[in-house]
């Protein structure tokens, strides 16, 4: 097998199926196989990865995501297996280890931060009092999950008080707090595509709610890719050890900033606003990792 396509569905969505369909287009053999089928048998000082069929023996595995709401024990588990391959050899896109930095919000501004790339204030803490002068100090601001997507749990605050009984229920619902400045903005935010160094595209979200994602009911419209756009996307890519990436910007008061990157975006908005599939590029990409 050349390449393997890993997603947490039974069934593959569109970005996947345009990876599997891309790929095999340029003559690659190609399978999909949801992450649950993918197990693991350790005998004899040699581990195997293996389906049902037999052993997985690709050059390149395409891990679309890690999975959305799962417990602590199955992450563990689908990144030893997904590391398993890394190490026997196959070219995980995008690497696991990538994966797993964007999954985690905190993770992700730090490391931005520290290569100097521009993102929001941020605190994040299991201290409620020093959650509330966070608020109080910040003015606007924007509460999120530390793991999450698509917009889904994020919530705005301008007063702290009612900041507060939120970030209390959810301390002892023992989830962490991560709070950031809100962004003024306008009603946009700009979604770029990146696949191995280079920006294919870039579109404006555009909601009449402070929500800018497409899944939030934001419009996708094309957006003209400039040189500093460009440069702040890859940048954030490669900062985050990503082949390919959506990175998320904002245009605030100061200058362009990173609000997200993303490790498994979908395009399916970006594909009908630019009229560019990442994955014909992707696919390309994967070509000269299997010829080499």
């Amino acid at each position: 097998m050349d390449v393997a396509v890993v997603a947490e569905s039974q069934t593959p969505d569109e970005p996947t199926r345009d990876i599997y369909f891309e790929v095999k287009k340029r003559g690659l053999s190609v399978r999909y196989i949801p992450l649950q089928r993918l197990s693991v048998k350790i005998a004899n000082g040699d581990a195997v990865v293996e389906t049902r069929r037999g052993p997985v023996d690709a050059s390149v595995v395409v891990i679309r995501g890690l999975g959305y709401v799962i417990d602590t024990n199955t992450l563990m588990r689908r990144v030893t297996v997904l590391r398993i391959l890394e190490r026997k050899g196959a070219a995980a896109i995008n690497p696991v280890d990538a994966l797993l930095n964007c999954r985690n919000k905190l993770e992700t501004v730090y490391l931005l931060s520290r290569a100097g790339v521009p993102v929001p204030p941020t605190v994040v803490t299991e201290d409620l009092y020093y959650g509330y002068v966070a608020t109080r100090d910040m003015g606007r601001v924007v509460l999120k999950p530390i793991q999450g997507s698509r917009g889904f749990g994020a919530m705005m605050f301008e007063d702290p008080e009612q900041a507060f009984q939120v970030m209390r229920t959810l301390l002892i619902a023992r989830n962490p707090l991560y709070i950031q400045k809100y962004v003024e903005k306008p009603n946009r935010d700009i979604r770029i595509i990146v696949v191995d160094g280079r920006a294919i595209g870039c579109m404006y979200r555009i909601s009449t709610s402070w929500k800018t994602n497409i899944a939030q009911g934001a419009q996708g419209v094309p957006c003209r890719l400039t040189p500093e756009l460009e440069e702040v996307a890859v940048k954030a890519t490669n900062t985050m050890g990503l082949v390919y990436s959506g990175v998320d910007i904002g245009e605030g008061r100061e200058g362009y900033v990173v609000f997200e990157v993303n490790a498994s975006p979908d395009w399916r908005g970006f594909k009908q606003a630019t009229g560019i599939n990442p994955a014909v590029h992707i696919a390309d990409y994967i070509q000269r990792v299997v010829k080499k």
